[in-house]
Order: structure tokens, then C-alpha cells, then sequence
């Protein structure tokens, strides 16, 4: 038996390096494959997807952004007279709409249910949905061998809990996940940590809110010697015992959404003590040389035309070394998104437009024209010209700046033009 995973394009985002990271999704479900069966996988992000490839199932994991695309690809499989597998955040969250293209659809999370679906697609007994009955009691450890490794960087995704109790309003993690933060089997992980590539990516949505729980993680982590990245709320800075252990287990960056801290307050609708508590606290982040990508979204109700150059003003007087903007989304069964559908303002259903790149509703205080441009102009304003290119699909910008290779480590990364940017790049820093 074999079976063809695909990953979808995802739509366009402006840093570009992104789509070099390899993602953990498929990686999971290749660990839950038995061995006996064949798995390949494809990356539609940098590779085009070999239809005629002979298979047995075609397995598709998608996001909301991936939505359309991914219904394009089972179509032809099906066409073609292979059945079809729906996964991912997006299926979890429009059953109903994935199941209209596919012979069958996981819905939550796959640990027990993928198998269980191969077991009966053996047996010729293939059910049109499976679903997560109790979440899974560890996380399994991602299959890599499934990636190419001269393409991607040299970079491992890991999930070492799951689930969320802060119900954000922009977020789907509780309807995926839950509201209960589930811990994995750190000592399971850390065995296999060895094994991977020099740098990590903790992909937990809010790891540090159970630090008693992730401290023997982490004192594991650091006997390593692997440099690593994870998510992180500002608030993380508060405790300044905490950030020394962080900085001890070679976390190199920390990913931060800044939008709940300092957008109101750059807005002047909230006392500007706060902009000066988060300057503060990204202070005490970088004093221990711990970079920051920070996040910043645009499009609240609160919002208004300066936004953009006072969100760009803070992030260079704050020296940020890496920021993404974006366009505030309502993903489907959101709270925002049925906040925004019952006041009428949901603009478009059209899920190839929910990348956080385009307007997908009607913003309170400018029009989604104004919106759009102030989002591009806060990219172009915040990184040097000489990383930017215009595309048919929007602004690309080619930059690595929080990204600790040197040259010899990017080397044998075949990213073409992006990657001669950034070794180019390197090459003057250091010279």
C-alpha cells in the first residue's frame, strides 16, 4: 500500500524563508503510518504535486488558507480514480465543507483515528468520518525522514503540549485543540532530540503559561545543545528567573505577538503606560540576547490611518530585529468570525483569501483599500529596499535577519534566488 501526503500551497506570505521550515503536520501522520506502509510526501509550497504518481490513498492536510487549493487536488485525484483523505485544522473546523470533497475526513486530532482509517481502508470498510473520540494521552514524535533535507532548513517543528485555556478572540485553537494544556512525555522527546537538525521551533500556542510543568522540559532542552525558537506572550518577561532559563537552554528567539499590547495603546485609546511596560519588557528579552520576531496585526475596530507608522515607529525604537505584519483574519467558528458575520461585515468566504495577506471583511474606521496599503507599507517601510521584490503574487521580502546560520550552515539549503540573498547578506555582515 502506499500513500501520497500532501501538503498544499498556502498562499502568499511576504517573508519568503518561511516556506523552508518543514511543517509538523504531515510529519505526524507519517509517524502514525504503519511501516509496513509506503508513504511520500509532497510540499506544493516548493514543488509541484506529480498526479500521475501511482498511489493508493492521497492524504491532504490543510489550513484555512489552503482550503480551496486542497479541494482542487482531491478533485483530480478522485478524477482519477484515487480516494481521498482530508485533514488538518481546517477540516476540524468545516467538517461539513470538507467531506462534499472527499471519500473520507479526519476530523481532530489523528493519533488514533489515522490508523484506525488505514485499518479499515485495508479492509475495504473506509468510512467517510473519523472522528478524535478522546484526545491523544502523548504526542507522537514527528516522522522527518519524510522531508528532503537539502531543501529545507536545517530546522525541526515540535509540539511538546497541546491545547489552550485562553480563548483569544481571533483564534481557533480551542475548537481544535481545547481550552486544557495537555503537557507531552518530555523524557520521550528529549531521546529523540539528538537525532534532529542544530535549530528548533517549540510550536506550542501558549507553552509558558504552565512553567512548573515545562521546567524539567527545558532542563532537558538544554543539555542538548540545540539553539531553538518558540511562541511567547510579552507577559513571559514579567518573570526574569524565567527568562534566565530560557537563555540558558539556547533559545536564540522568541516569536511574540505584540498586537494585544500595544495596538489600542498606539491607537491613544488605552493609557500609554502600556506601550512603555511592553518597551520594558522587550528590553529585558534582548538584554539576554534573545531576539525577537515580533507579530503585529492590523484591521481592529480600533484601528485608525496612523496605525501602520506608529506600529513600524515602535518596532525600530524598540530594535526588533525581525517583524511580520498582518491583516487581521476571521478564521471560521472564531469568536471574531461570528462577531463579524453577525454585524454583517464578513466581506468574502472565499478561504484562499484567509492568509492574513488580503481583506476578507469591512474594517470600522477606513476602507479595505486603505487597510490593504497600510499593511503593505508597513513591511516596506520597516526592511531595507534592497530585500524587497514585487511579484505577481504581492511584495516578497528576502531577509533572514533572526535566523543563526553562517554561511557554511545555509549552504547546502537550495533555496534559490532567496538563499544566494541571504548568503550574500552574510557574507558582508561578516566580512
Amino acid at each position: 500500500m502506499k500513500v501520497h501526503l500532501i501538503y498544499p500551497d498556502w498562499g502568499h506570505f511576504p517573508l519568503v524563508y518561511r516556506r523552508y521550515i518543514q511543517v509538523m503536520g504531515p510529519a505526524i501522520v507519517a509517524s502514525l503510518t504503519p511501516p509496513d506502509v509506503e508513504v511520500v510526501f509532497t510540499d506544493e509550497r516548493l514543488q509541484p504535486i506529480d498526479f500521475d504518481m501511482d498511489c493508493d490513498l492521497a492524504a491532504i492536510s490543510l489550513m484555512t488558507s489552503q482550503a480551496n487549493r486542497a479541494y482542487e487536488i482531491a478533485g483530480i485525484f478522485r478524477q482519477k480514480g484515487v480516494p481521498v483523505v482530508l485533514g488538518g485544522v481546517h477540516v476540524s473546523l468545516m467538517p461539513e465543507e470538507a467531506l462534499a470533497h472527499a471519500d473520507a475526513i479526519v476530523i481532530g486530532e489523528a493519533e488514533h483515528s489515522w490508523p484506525e482509517l488505514i485499518r479499515d481502508f485495508r479492509n475495504g470498510v473506509l468510512r467517510s468520518t473519523y472522528f478524535c473520540r478522546k484526545p491523544a494521552e502523548d504526542i507522537p514524535f514527528p516522522r522527518w525522514s519524510i522531508f528532503d533535507r537539502s531543501v529545507y532548513l536545517p530546522m525541526n517543528s515540535l509540539q511538546i503540549s497541546r491545547g489552550c485555556p485562553v480563548n483569544c478572540e481571533m483564534c481557533s485553537v480551542p475548537q481544535t485543540y481545547g481550552t486544557e494544556f495537555r503537557m507531552a512525555d518530555s523524557a520521550k522527546i528529549l531521546e529523540q532530540i539528538g537525532k534532529l537538525d542544530d535549530y528548533l521551533f517549540l510550536i506550542n500556542d501558549n507553552l509558558h503559561l504552565a512553567k512548573r510543568r515545562v521546567r524539567k522540559f527545558l532542563d532537558g532542552l538544554a543539555a542538548t545543545g540545540k539553539q531553538w525558537v518558540g511562541l511567547a506572550p510579552l507577559s513571559v518577561a514579567d518573570d526574569t528567573a524565567y527568562l534566565d532559563l530560557l537563555k540558558r537552554t539556547n533559545c536564540w528567539a522568541m516569536y511574540i505577538d505584540l498586537s494585544p499590547w500595544i495596538s489600542a495603546g498606539l491607537n491613544e485609546r488605552i493609557s500609554p503606560a502600556q506601550v512603555a511596560k511592553a518597551a520594558m519588557l522587550l528590553d529585558r528579552i534582548r538584554e539576554r540576547q534573545i531576539k525577537v520576531i515580533a507579530s503585529f496585526v492590523f484591521g481592529f475596530d480600533h484601528d485608525r490611518h496612523d496605525v501602520f507608522d506608529r506600529t513600524v515607529g515602535f518596532a525600530r525604537a524598540n530594535g526588533i530585529e525581525e517583524a511580520e505584519f498582518h491583516i487581521l483574519t476571521p478564521y471560521p467558528r472564531s469568536r471574531l468570525y461570528e462577531r463579524l458575520e453577525a454585524e454583517g461585515r464578513i466581506e468574502t468566504r472565499d478561504f484562499s483569501q484567509y492568509a492574513t495577506s488580503a481583506v476578507v471583511f469591512r474594517p470600522a474606521n477606513m476602507s479595505a483599500r486603505e487597510l490593504y496599503d497600510g499593511y503593505i507599507h508597513a513591511w516596506q517601510e520597516f526592511y531595507p529596499k534592497e530585500t524587497h521584490e514585487e511579484t505577481d503574487k504581492g511584495l516578497v521580502v528576502k531577509t533572514f535577519a533572526c535566523f543563526p546560520l553562517d554561511r557554511t550552515g545555509l549552504g547546502y539549503v537550495a533555496a534559490g534566488g532567496w538563499s544566494d540573498a541571504v548568503r550574500k547578506k552574510k557574507a558582508e555582515v561578516t566580512a
